[in-house]
């Protein structure tokens, strides 16, 4: 027995010799910070690993509060604040531009065609794919620990079904608007789904109602289940690491790319046939766990709004923890897309060293089928391109 003891005590002396000097040293031994790793089952309980203090209302529901990210100037300043690696720093928040916004417009009223002509029975399957304008990827970065445990990496992408958000004094009319068709509906006056979705395209096309610095969704598997009543749940965590990266660190981008190339004539990407539309949009993720007690007026009517555009169409809990992402800069990330596209910054707009006038001669002379070789000299010369 005092052998194997003092082994032991050896063992524990020489692990604790090892860290050390791995730490002080810079060697590149690492040890697994979590001991539990693989997939959950069923069976076992589950894992979480966040340093995130969910705390519980009087009616005994789950909520949380960001600690990282202040959003009390967002929407009468539009300035988001927010720590990012370990430092404070205010933010102006950018509206999307006018080519993404026509872009989604018309993505969405094919989306709502679609399903129109469906359930009028005009076609058999709807035949809409996953992706386009309400299914961009939100990519996301946390810290290296206090994280679940099921993965080494602290950097995460997820696809998630995102959607513009109405102004602050835009939630009630839609609201208004969306709720006298389901009660036309009961009445037996209006045709559900059919007529909501007419209802959606027209509310899409009205410009003047939609907040263009932000965009919205859900975290549907975080704070699950998030009270005694909750069936939901059964994951084997209680964040997606989504939720947990912008708890930890709220910066994020955010990429959209279109269903298909472009067949040209369209109000975006000046009409040019055969492009892939893509924008990439860099910010910050406002979280809004529903149930929050402290919640601003604006925190809890978005967070409505979003819940019951998702549970009435989906079924499912109408409380679940809502997304704001909020824009501060643009990029069109549209391939073969000259001047503009490429991965250039197009909000707050920005100076690669083409002129604004030279770029609105290029735009136009791109109408041409064909340009002589005097006129392609003059776009060279304009550009100032290496020959």
């Amino acid at each position: 027995m005092k052998e194997k003891k003092h082994s032991k005590e050896n063992s524990i002396k020489r692990r604790s010799f090892l860290k050390l000097t791995g730490a002080s040293l810079g060697l590149g031994i690492s040890f697994p910070y979590f001991a539990k790793w693989g997939n959950v089952n069923a069976g076992e309980p589950k894992i979480s690993g966040s340093s995130t203090q969910w705390q519980t209302d009087p009616e005994g529901n789950l909520y949380f509060v960001p600690k990282n990210i202040k959003t009390d100037k967002a929407n009468d300043k539009g300035i988001v604040t927010a720590r990012v690696d370990g430092m404070w720093k205010k933010y102006k928040l950018a509206e999307y531009d006018s080519e993404f916004h026509e872009w989604w417009i018309s993505e969405k009223l094919w989306y709502y065609d679609q399903l129109i002509a469906y359930f009028n029975n005009e076609i058999d399957e709807t035949g809409i794919p996953n992706g386009g304008h309400h299914h961009p990827i939100l990519g996301t970065y946390g810290r290296k620990f206090g994280r679940r445990g099921d993965s080494d990496f602290h950097l995460n992408t997820a696809v998630k079904g995102f959607t513009i958000v109405p102004k602050a004094e835009s939630i009630d009319i839609i609201n208004t608007e969306v709720d006298n068709i389901y009660a036309a509906s009961e009445a037996g006056k209006a045709n559900l789904p059919v007529d909501l979705f007419k209802l959606r395209k027209d509310l899409y096309q009205d410009r003047s109602l939609w907040d263009k610095t932000r965009m919205g969704t859900l975290e549907l598997y975080s704070g699950r289940p998030i009270n005694a009543e909750d069936t939901a749940g059964g994951y084997g965590f209680d964040e997606t690491k989504t939720f947990q990266n912008i708890m930890a660190n709220p910066m994020s981008t955010l990429t959209y790319m279109g269903f298909w190339s472009t067949e040209g004539g369209q109000n975006f990407l000046e009409g040019i046939e055969g492009l892939i539309p893509e924008w990439t949009f860099k910010g910050f993720c406002w979280l809004i766990a529903h149930h929050n007690p402290a919640n601003s007026e604006y925190e809890q009517k978005i967070s409505t709004y979003i819940n019951d555009a998702h549970c009435r169409y989906h079924g499912g809990n109408c409380d679940i923890a809502t997304n704001i992402f909020l824009v501060v800069e643009e990029f069109n990330t549209t391939p073969s897309y000259d001047p503009y596209g490429r991965g250039k910054r197009v909000v707050p707009p920005y100076n690669y060293g083409t002129t604004a006038s030279n770029m609105a001669n290029v735009k136009l002379n791109r109408n041409r089928k064909k340009l002589s070789k005097e006129e392609k000299i003059e776009v060279i010369k304009k550009l100032k391109l290496p020959v």
